[in-house]
């Protein structure tokens, strides 16, 4: 039975070690007469030594406040949706009366009467007027309402 192995590689270097370059002595000297303030003791305390009731309280709590303020956003947007609508079914409204006023306007029969009236259309009943000379003086024209005389100058 043969075995098969790969040869190691030899590494005859030495490894290396990190080495502190040395330091020197403080050779200078500090006052004594310098006062040094005591150490303050923090006084927020960190999230991690809070207690798991306080950190889910917080926790409840900025969910809630996100919570108001997303509904109180989507409430806002509701209200300018149905101004928008209010204001929409306004203007269909509008459109519609003057789609309906203009579509009389425009139907066949008030085109027929006012095409007749200005005598563009070949009229129904033809009448016969006597025929009269020129040069014959016709007879003054008889009023049949009140119409009241007033001057066109001023005096």
């Amino acid at each position: 039975m043969s075995v098969v192995s790969i040869p190691r590689r030899l590494d005859t270097r030495r490894p290396r070690t990190a080495t502190k370059p040395a330091t020197r002595p403080d050779t200078r000297r500090r006052p004594s007469h310098v006062a040094v303030a005591p150490r303050r003791r923090a006084v927020t305390t960190s999230w991690r030594a809070a207690s798991s009731l306080r950190k889910s309280s917080i926790v409840v709590i900025l969910a809630l406040a996100l919570s108001m303020a997303g509904s109180m956003v989507v409430a806002n947007r509701q209200v300018q949706l149905h101004s928008l609508q209010s204001q929409l079914l306004q203007a269909q409204s509008t459109f519609a009366e003057q789609v309906g006023s203009l579509t009389d306007m425009s139907a066949p029969s008030q085109i027929a009467t006012k095409a007749g009236a200005l005598h563009l259309v070949d009229p129904l009943t033809v009448t016969q007027v006597p025929s009269t000379p020129l040069d014959a003086l016709l007879p003054p024209p008889k009023f049949l309402g009140y119409a009241p005389v007033t001057s066109r100058t001023l005096r």
